[in-house]
């Protein structure tokens, strides 16, 4: 990871409709720098800025000269394979470039670095962790209200909603993109705090590590083959732990991750799961290689 990046947002958390809008307006030539930007896309000044960062951070737009992506067009073209998000795979797509691409630090940080530490926490420990990566890189920019507003937009973006609690503008909360992979849970405990004996609840997070049933094989494998390109023997240590892995990215235990390749192998020809003296490793054809996109054609065309 390069330097640190937070903030951009403006506090809004991505909108399960932002992709799509964003990608029309810029295609049809709309600028967000543009005094129409507002006009054009329907929202206020701070949502247009909003709009451009979710689209830079999710890998549609390119961040030096604001050009769409393969991916994005892939998507959210009018011929794409799915424009309006009704399958979601794409949503799974989506979080896996939104972790990838490191345009915001908190999601790479979190489910690249901070999994392998722990997978409960409080926001006082996720901001304690964010800080000492600052310090890891001698890195003295760091603001601490930022990181504060980065940590509520992640949680709001990903943590299972209690409908009964929500305080906040309802649209906001409910159509924020990556609710329903279900990958952050919450709950409210009461704690003694420390220095005056007294009761506080205390909200916990949990980054759950399991199964995954509605992550769809080819998503899996497209990853795969992203991440660790042109290699045909992956270890499943690899897969498991390694910056942008399957396993890092998608919360997949390793028994998960383990029944999930003998599912992508008993789909795909190409792809072989192989286990000597202990190893697990997968073993991807010269076919196979390079592929990924026509992976997913496929299974949208399915």
């Amino acid at each position: 990871m390069n330097k640190l990046r937070f903030s951009g947002h403006d506090t809004f958390v991505v909108r399960s409709y932002w992709p799509k809008k964003g990608y029309d307006f810029v295609k049809n030539g709309g600028r967000f720098s543009s005094e129409d930007a507002m006009i054009e896309l329907g929202v206020g000044k701070n949502m247009v800025t909003s709009i451009q960062f979710w689209m830079k951070a999710l890998g549609l737009l390119e961040d030096d000269n604001l050009t769409l992506t393969d991916f994005a067009s892939f998507i959210f073209d009018d011929q794409g394979v799915d424009p309006f998000l009704e399958d979601i795979g794409s949503i799974w797509l989506l979080h896996y470039f939104l972790v990838k691409s490191e345009y915001s630090s908190i999601y790479s940080l979190i489910f690249n670095e901070l999994r392998k530490e722990r997978s409960l926490f409080i926001k006082t420990q996720l901001a304690a962790f964010i800080k000492r990566k600052y310090a890891e890189k001698g890195d003295n920019t760091l603001n601490q209200n930022t990181i504060e507003k980065d940590i509520s937009v992640f949680i709001r973006l990903y943590n299972k909603i209690d409908f009964q609690s929500i305080t906040k503008d309802f649209e906001d909360e409910v159509s924020s993109l990556m609710l329903e992979l279900e990958l952050i849970s919450s709950s409210i405990e009461e704690e003694i705090k420390e220095g005056n004996n007294k009761r506080e609840k205390v909200e916990w997070f949990y980054l759950h590590g399991e199964h995954r049933a509605s992550l769809p094989p080819a998503i899996l494998l497209f990853a795969i083959l992203d991440n660790f390109e042109n290699q045909r023997n992956i270890g499943l240590k690899k897969l498991e732990t390694e910056p942008n892995s399957p396993g890092m990215v998608f919360l997949l235990s390793k028994d998960a991750l383990y029944n999930q390749l003998k599912v992508i192998e008993s789909f795909y020809p190409g792809i072989l799961v192989t286990e000597t003296a202990g190893n697990t490793q997968i073993v991807i054809s010269e076919e196979m290689l390079g592929k990924k996109w026509e992976i997913l054609r496929r299974y949208y065309a399915n």
